[in-house]
């Protein structure tokens, strides 16, 4: 049994034998002297190594989300790319490459039972992805930069290669809090990047400062239905968590709103309960 942690959030996957979760910044928690063990402005419980917190309060973070889980987490050098990662190719039980950085990519794919997908975020958005019969699963890093390049349809392509047999069966998908709808403001230059990748007229409303406001879950979602049905390959369904980060302080992390901020993390794993 995993113990329970206020930061965690467990999600209910509906795909057979996966786990999912994602953690949220602890700040007032009550269930716990501590939910976590950086300090300000990271209150509290921060997983990310590169953004000048405490290393030694990241890694006793990182351990109790590990222990919760009962998966360690893959970590990733996220670069705003659309290089995936496949967990086995690498030596998932080493999570501590680069000073606990990980490797340079966007995206993992992972066949192995009890090593998660993990994706750090302050406002991007986290895509969590797995096969119908649960024996693949996958995670993407997908901000603007990610989706107009091509992250999710790069992830679905990893997880096809890594096993085409199981995503034959379908993919799921979720998709975890992010920057809202009200609250994304972009300029003409990110519309006409994301609009050049499946994004529509209907992904975009115009703000009080004459620029544009960006529905990126919105924008997400066409790009894994029409990458999927090019591939030949069954939808599921995709699942928005639908929290915004921006707007809720006391839950998330967000850069836009605090540029010396903390990053939480949404995980997908294989836990071989099928």
């Amino acid at each position: 049994m995993t113990s329970r942690h206020p930061a965690i959030v467990r999600v209910v996957c509906p795909v057979p034998g996966v786990g999912l979760a994602y953690t949220q910044r602890g700040l007032n928690a009550s269930a716990c002297a501590s939910a976590g063990y950086s300090p300000p402005p990271y209150s509290a419980f921060n997983l990310g190594l590169h953004v000048g917190d405490d290393p030694a309060a990241v890694h006793a973070n990182r351990q109790t989300l590990e222990q919760a889980l009962g998966a360690k987490p893959f970590w990733l050098q996220q670069v705003h790319g659309m290089r995936v990662i496949r967990v086995e190719e690498e030596n998932p039980s080493d999570v501590q490459l680069q000073d606990g950085l990980g490797p340079k990519a966007d995206a993992s794919v992972s066949t192995l039972i009890g090593h998660a997908c993990a994706i750090l975020t302050a406002d991007c958005l986290p895509v969590l992805m797995a096969s119908g019969n649960g024996r693949v699963v996958g995670g993407a890093h997908a901000g603007w930069r990610g989706l107009a390049n091509g992250v999710i349809e790069s992830l679905i392509d990893a997880m096809q290669a890594a096993s085409p047999e199981d995503c034959a069966s379908g993919l799921w998908a979720w998709l975890g809090p992010c920057i809202g709808f009200d609250q994304f403001e972009v300029g003409e230059e990110v519309v006409a990047a994301l609009k050049a990748n499946q994004a529509a007229d209907v992904d975009f409303k115009p703000s009080p400062a004459g620029r544009w406001f960006a529905d990126m879950p919105q924008i997400a979602g066409r790009q894994i239905s029409l990458a999927l049905a090019a591939r030949g390959l069954r939808g599921i369904e995709i699942r928005n968590e639908a929290a915004c980060t921006f707007s809720n302080p006391s839950a998330f992390y967000s850069y836009r709103r605090e540029p010396k901020t903390g990053r939480m993390a949404a995980l997908i794993w294989r836990t071989g309960d099928q």
